[in-house]
This record gives C-alpha cells, sequence and structure tokens, in this order.
C-alpha cells in the first residue's frame, strides 16, 4: 500500500494592523510621498512588527554631519531618551552622517497606545536633533543656512519608514544596518573621527528581537 501522499500547507500572513486590508504598501513618508502629497495619510504601523525609520537631512555634510564629535553624542542621546521616555525599544541605531537609521518596536502591543507613543517619539526626536543641529531655540523654525540655496528646513521629508516582516525580511534588515554601520565607520575614518565610533551605532550586540 502506498503511503498517503504529502500535501503542501501554504504559510500563513496575518493582516497588517496598521494597513487597511488588501493595500500592499507598508511604507510611508519620504521624498516618494512627498511629492505624492501624502503626508496626511496615516502611517502604516503595526505594534507586532519591527519598523524601520529612516530620518535624512542633505544639509547634515562635512561639518555640519551628524556624526562631527560635536554633534553625534548628544543625537545618540537624543533618540534612546525619547525612546526611553514614550516606550520605545531601539533594536538598531545606526548614524550615517546625513541620515539616521533605526529600527524600533513599541512597548505596547495595542495599537490605542502604540500609535501615540511612536508618534510622540518621532516628533520629539525629529525636534530635538533639528534644534541641536541648527542652533534653533524652542518656538523657532529649525532652518540650516546652505551655499546658494540659503535657509533651508534641516530635515528634507518627513521621517521614511516600512514595517519589516518577521524571517527572511528581517535577517535582509539586519544586514542592511551592518552595511551602513560599515559606511558610517568609513566616514568616521575619513575625518579622522574615530573616537566617536561608538557613539555612531547602538545595538548590534543584543541577540534576539523583543
Amino acid at each position: 500500500m502506498k503511503p498517503a501522499a504529502k500535501t503542501s500547507q501554504k504559510q500563513l500572513f496575518l493582516p497588517l494592523k496598521g494597513v487597511p486590508r488588501g493595500k500592499a504598501a507598508r511604507e510611508h513618508g519620504g521624498e516618494d510621498q512627498a511629492k505624492a502629497h501624502r503626508r496626511k495619510t496615516a502611517r502604516p504601523f503595526d505594534p507586532a512588527r519591527p519598523l524601520h525609520i529612516t530620518m535624512r537631512s542633505r544639509v547634515a555634510v562635512d561639518e555640519g554631519s551628524m556624526l562631527n564629535p560635536k554633534h553625534v553624542k548628544i543625537i545618540k542621546g537624543i533618540v534612546y531618551a525619547a525612546a526611553t521616555r514614550h516606550g520605545v525599544v531601539i533594536q538598531r541605531y545606526v548614524c550615517v552622517g546625513n541620515h539616521l537609521h533605526l529600527l524600533l518596536q513599541t512597548k505596547s502591543r495595542r495599537m490605542h497606545t502604540a500609535r501615540p507613543a511612536l508618534r510622540a517619539f518621532l516628533r520629539q526626536t525629529a525636534g530635538l536633533i533639528a534644534r541641536v543641529m541648527t542652533g534653533a531655540k524652542k518656538g523657532a523654525p529649525a532652518t540650516a543656512h546652505t551655499k546658494g540655496t540659503g535657509q533651508r528646513k534641516f530635515w528634507d521629508h518627513l521621517a521614511w519608514s516600512r514595517i519589516v516582516t518577521w524571517g527572511k525580511d528581517l535577517c535582509g534588515i539586519f544586514k542592511y544596518f551592518e552595511k551602513n554601520r560599515a559606511d558610517s565607520y568609513d566616514i568616521l575614518a575619513c575625518w579622522g573621527w574615530h573616537a566617536t565610533g561608538d557613539w555612531a551605532d547602538g545595538g548590534f550586540m543584543k541577540q534576539g528581537f523583543a
């Protein structure tokens, strides 16, 4: 008697809590969505999954880089202090001079508390870093002077984010952060800022993912 044929099982994909059913997009913010005038749409977000955040500034170059020893320690402190205050866990952190990469999750898995926590974290982080980098006072617009274009906002666009799924996607993100970590150290070496290396990244020695 022949053994029963094995039936293939398809992997079950649970719907993303922060994204309407049937919608494939998990991204929000950045240059592309700024051009599409989609700032007012809700940021796709799932408290049960990691979120990759990128915050970019074209004016943070050369001596005005976020890797400059005058800024790098303060910036990392701002990010981690805001995370502690608002219940956010930073799993990976890399400063690459003109942009920051964060991989994070909220401690709360309840949408009604997790989304406000994420929103408050992003608002505080972006605002304080811009003030540090431009010297702006509280309540004043954080603008930086650039050659040929005069004054412009410190951050290029609304922070970009993407929901990261478990498994292969998350492994790919880990490798991507490692690559950016190497780029960060290359920039530090180029400018002779070796002593600031410990403040340019974070989270790489932790095992697993909360």
